[in-house]
């Protein structure tokens, strides 16, 4: 089965949650109600793809454009076991991105860091140059509670030594994927295998069965971002990029500048030896803001982040700016 059929997800849901947001952009708003200038950064998707279901054929030297959707992936968006109030948060990495994209040294050097993590993140060894994408979801406080999903090319059969190594027993199959269990000291760990994916789950030990739990869910629609509308518009604004994070927020002071906030998130897009850096916050539609306040908070709590503009958008207020991929990390 291709990738991209087997991941696809429909962004109806989203769509809906959002519609309301279309077109609407606005300048920020102080406390005070006052209206302020801002300068609008240039839209960081100008660098998306849209992949039809045929595509045209493309001369040889042309490199075969590289999908940095959100889309497939929100389909993934789900919880194996419950999830634990204001603690829900993805990652979705394209490294086939970074690899287009990013100076030479700087791709070789993200592919390292996962080829000395891959087993502690998925739980065995994976071939990182099989790896284009990971979706990574904590939707708990209870340690290695969390799942990941990982696209790419990889070999099942060539896989199973690695997680017989890791302490893994085959255990059937869920639909299409190869199911393989390790419990250890309280908690589970099932990996579910495909050609084109594989889903790296952590549970505690008396879970039933959280793999075809995903996949059930997945199937359903019952997708997390559906129960949460700021965070179901936060994925749809981020839209495409090399490296996106979302997560739920808790409830604030009232003397927190952005005590309003539901969602918070941050894409990168990579280009070379730099990288255009934004933070986005998701407030509610009637939200006033002080922009200075605004800023110095991100300053404060976003060490790194550059604010060379500032913009608001209906609900969403974001900073950006261009930084250094030295002091840039792709977790």
């Amino acid at each position: 089965m291709h990738r991209r059929a087997y991941l696809r997800g429909s962004l109806a849901a989203l769509s809906a949650a959002t519609s309301a947001l279309a077109g609407c952009s606005e300048s920020a708003t102080t406390s005070e109600g006052t209206a302020t200038t801002t300068p609008t950064a240039p839209p960081a998707t100008t660098r998306s793809v849209t992949h039809s279901a045929t595509p045209a054929a493309t001369p040889a030297a042309t490199p075969a454009p590289t999908d940095r959707s959100l889309a497939p992936y929100r389909s993934w968006l789900v919880a194996p076991t419950p999830v634990t109030p204001h603690v829900y948060e993805f990652t979705h990495l394209s490294l086939s991105a970074v690899r287009a994209d990013a100076s030479e040294g700087f791709a070789a050097s993200l592919d390292e860091y996962w080829r000395q993590r891959t087993t502690t993140y998925f739980g065995f060894e994976v071939p990182v140059a099989a790896i284009d994408v990971v979706l990574t979801v904590n939707h708990s406080r209870v340690a290695n509670e969390s799942y990941r999903v990982v696209g790419g090319s990889f070999d099942p059969a060539a896989l199973r030594p690695a997680l017989a190594d890791a302490g893994f027993t085959a255990a059937g199959s869920v639909a299409d994927l190869q199911r393989f269990i390790r419990t250890a000291e309280g908690q589970v760990r099932v990996v579910g295998l495909h050609p084109d994916v594989f889903v790296s789950i952590g549970a505690d030990a008396s879970a039933t069965d959280p793999l075809a739990t995903a996949i059930e869910q997945r199937a359903g629609g019952d997708v997390r971002t559906d129960e949460d509308a700021g965070l179901a518009a936060l994925v749809e604004h981020f839209g495409t990029a090399d490296y996106v994070t979302g997560r739920e927020l808790e409830p604030a002071d009232e003397d927190y500048p952005l005590s309003e906030a539901v969602a918070t998130g941050r894409r990168l897009d990579v280009e070379e030896s730099t990288s255009r850096a934004e933070r986005t916050y998701v407030l509610p539609p009637d939200a006033t803001i002080d922009r200075t306040a605004v800023e110095e908070e991100i300053r404060t709590r976003h060490v790194g982040q550059p604010i060379e503009a500032f913009r608001r958008e209906g609900r969403f207020v974001t900073v950006a700016g261009e930084v250094e991929n030295s002091l840039v990390r792709l977790l």
